[in-house]
């Protein structure tokens, strides 16, 4: 047996055919479906690229908002708080002007009670006086 050196025509036709056919697979199945693989990761990059800023805007939003409601419960509280001070500032004025009504009042009658004392002292006083005129007048005849 006598081995030859030269090669086999059949096995290089079979490489070369083995070869086109390697080329029209990759042109028709691979080359396709790597550029779908490869647009699909870059939508894939592009939909986290979009997802991880809207992410970041909506912390943002979130920051902002929760800033917004804390200064919302600060003016509410001061709206409250002056509210109150106000309420109690009122009510102590209401209660100044209604005792200074009382105490005028109160002096006033204190006043009627006395002018009227004087007057019924003085009505007393003559009344008096006219009776003791009456007594001794009667005195005064008996003893005449």
């Amino acid at each position: 047996m006598d081995i030859g050196v030269m090669p086999n025509a059949t096995i290089l036709v079979q490489l070369f055919i083995f070869v086109i056919f390697l080329m029209i697979i990759t042109n028709i199945y691979v080359k396709p479906y790597t550029a779908v693989i490869e647009s699909r990761e870059e939508l894939i990059k592009k939909n986290l690229s979009e997802a991880q800023k809207l992410r970041e805007e909506t912390q943002t939003y979130l920051t902002q908002a929760k800033e917004v409601l804390e200064d919302a419960k600060k003016r509410a509280d001061q709206i409250i708080e002056n509210a109150r001070r106000e309420a109690e500032a009122q009510a102590r004025s209401i209660i100044e002007q209604t005792e200074k009504q009382t105490e005028e009042e109160i002096k006033k009658a204190v006043e009627e009670i006395r002018t009227s004392l004087e007057e019924e002292k003085k009505k007393l006083e003559k009344s008096v006086k006219e009776i003791a005129q009456e007594i001794v007048k009667k005195i005064l005849r008996e003893a005449a």
